[in-house]
């Protein structure tokens, strides 16, 4: 008989393989998703016996669960994280209020450090706001600009320092030239 190894599962993972598993995620996706050993989810989702007969074990689980049961459950988990979301949003909001009305009145000045951890802020935010609208929430490839949205870029950019700049339409890099 083979001896299998299992990863020690801290209780989130256990509840994010619950609620994959429930979700209709295969073991494989599981394991991608989560980085974890095939054996293990195997082990919290079938048992011991890997036949899923145990009582205790995801697949028995399921089984016995109804497809409105499992919807229900996994909605419930969305509004759980969502309202948590939103605590910790007003948390935060209310420490940046207080903070911009401590900066205003002077009795604070922010360091480098501590602005770099308000602009990592603000990029957080960005990135969950792109990842909630559907769009890249990283630059995956570098795409040119034509003229016209070169100075567009540059007319709306409020950082952009006010000089006056050439354009020239580039067809062939010299030095890609034969």
């Amino acid at each position: 008989m083979n001896q299998i190894t299992l990863q020690k599962l801290t209780k989130n993972q256990k509840e994010q393989i619950r609620w994959l598993y429930l979700g209709e995620y295969e073991v494989v996706d599981i394991c991608t998703k989560l980085n974890l050993e095939a054996e293990t989810v195997r082990f919290f989702i079938f048992g011991p016996d890997g036949s899923g007969s145990e009582k205790s074990c995801l697949y028995n689980i399921k089984k016995g669960m109804s497809s409105t049961a499992i919807s229900s459950f996994i909605a419930d988990k969305a509004n759980v994280l969502e309202r948590t979301g939103g605590v910790a949003l007003n948390i935060l909001n209310r420490a940046l209020l207080k903070l911009d009305a401590d900066i205003t009145s002077g009795e604070v000045v922010l360091n480098i450090d501590d602005m770099k951890k308000l602009a990592g802020i603000v990029l957080d935010f960005d990135k969950m706001v792109r990842l909630e609208t559907g769009r890249a929430t990283e630059t995956i490839e570098h795409m040119g600009l034509s003229i016209a949205e070169a100075r567009e870029v540059l007319i709306n950019d409020p950082f952009a320092l006010a000089i006056e700049a050439e354009f020239s339409e580039t067809t062939k890099l010299p030095w890609l030239e034969d």
